[in-house]
């Protein structure tokens, strides 16, 4: 049997009657757009892996594809390839920033308990000195009475934007005295 004697319709009927060598058929034919696909996702070092897992997509795309969407079997199964594939490697992603994340802390055995950082009224003061008059009515506002930033633009009389720039100055001056 050559695939080129037949469209995809015809195969998937009769692979839907339960002719397998229409079944390998449609897995000749196709096998070189998953070879393409994992290519594409850079998952060529889990070849053999994808390339078997891509020949179920096929399988699975075979037994429910419906003709009646006026979609082609290839778009249809192409999109089901693409969708598995972005899966395997947001799950590749999530592995990855696991085993750096977290993993050096579960492995190490001694925990050490840093103090937590105190510091004196005159530290917190010079911190405080370094300050624009406008950045301290920012810090009074926000971070002593607590407001939020529409309400600190509001006391302020200034622009929401001006507030978050303002904010972000401030605690990046607070960081590098303090440290």
């Amino acid at each position: 049997m050559d695939f080129r004697n037949y469209n995809d319709f015809e195969i998937i009927d009769l692979i839907n009657q339960g002719n397998e060598e229409a079944l390998e058929l449609m897995f000749e034919k196709y096998k070189y757009l998953v070879a393409k696909k994992i290519s594409s996702f850079n998952l060529t070092d889990e070849f053999d892996d994808c390339f078997q897992e891509g020949m179920i997509v096929l399988y699975k795309s075979v037994r429910k594809f419906n003709d009646s969407h006026n979609k082609s079997f290839t778009r249809y199964f192409e999109t089901n390839l693409e969708h598995h594939f972005i899966t395997i490697v947001r799950s590749r992603r999530r592995r990855i920033r696991f085993m750096v994340e977290k993993l050096p802390r579960l492995v190490e055995y001694d925990v050490e308990e840093r103090e937590p950082d105190v510091y004196t009224p005159a530290e917190i003061e010079s911190a405080l000195a370094l300050l624009s008059e406008y950045e301290r009515a920012v810090f009074q506002a926000r971070f002593i009475e607590g407001r939020d930033i529409d309400a600190t633009a509001v006391k302020t009389g200034s622009t929401v934007k001006k507030v978050y720039n303002a904010v972000d100055r401030i605690r990046k001056k607070i960081k590098i005295h303090l440290q």
